[in-house]
């Protein structure tokens, strides 16, 4: 492939995200091919050769986070949040929510109640393997003057955050952490949040820090990962939120 032909396929995958964006996700992976101007299969590689996820994993995401947002926004009914975001089915619409975010939809209301009143303390959930990584953690510092920012860090199946994280924990006023390995999810992402945000902000946030380390990690090392404004078309980090339930429990 020429250098020309595969810049034109970044900007084809990237048009298709911008597309995503701005419906909110209500489309198909076949739309987002056709707007690139490929057939779905070859366009299906491009994104995820480009993203690490497919296009209808990612759609999944923006809706999913979009339900998030209303959820906290105001008090519809969840069966108009559930409709708004594209699902036909309240019951369908439940089950993908509580398995991209942790808990039910309804709550996630609850949840931001609750951490209003008692912000998530650090705490660890790790399995019990016989290798580690030492993770320095790398923010901004014009992020975190103080340097106590809550830091989520997890393991994860893919390079970016579909599902739930097998393992992580959440730090706070540390440079680094030792974290177990996870051999079924090699990938290593985290999220940051301000120390004393707000609730809304602490579940979904407006523009998180992320990172996310460029390669698989198998073996005991030692890493940086390095936290940066998520893009604009990053994939919501939805799972950020089952380290705050795991804290909080009904």
């Amino acid at each position: 492939m020429t250098t020309d032909a595969a810049a034109a396929h970044l900007a084809a995958v990237d048009a298709a995200v911008e597309f995503a964006i701005e419906r909110r996700g209500l489309l198909t992976a076949r739309d987002l091919a056709d707007h690139a101007g490929y057939s779905p299969f070859h366009f299906s590689r491009l994104f995820l050769a480009r993203t690490g996820i497919g296009p209808g994993q990612y759609l999944s995401a923006l809706r999913i986070d979009a339900a998030k947002r209303l959820l906290l926004a105001d008090r519809d009914p969840v069966i108009d949040i559930a409709a708004a975001v594209g699902f036909d089915s309240l019951s369908s619409f439940s089950r993908r929510f509580k398995e991209s975010v942790g808990v039910a939809p309804a709550r996630l209301r609850r949840l931001a109640d609750e951490v209003a009143d008692r912000p998530p303390q650090p705490f660890a959930l790790v399995p019990d393997a016989p290798a580690s990584a030492r993770v320095r953690l790398d923010l901004p510092p014009e992020f975190s003057p103080r340097g106590d920012a809550g830091v989520w860090i997890g393991w994860y199946p893919q390079p970016a955050p579909i599902g739930l994280p097998k393992a992580g924990m959440l730090a706070a006023g540390v440079p680094e952490v030792t974290l177990p390995l996870a051999p079924s999810a090699p990938y290593l992402l985290g999220f940051a949040v301000e120390a004393h945000s707000e609730a809304p902000e602490q579940l979904v946030p407006a523009r998180p820090m992320v990172a996310v380390h460029p390669s698989p990690i198998t073996g005991p090392c030692e890493v940086t990962l390095r936290f940066a404004a998520a893009m604009p078309g990053q994939v919501p980090l939805l799972s950020a939120l089952p380290a705050l339930c795991r804290h909080v429990r009904a």
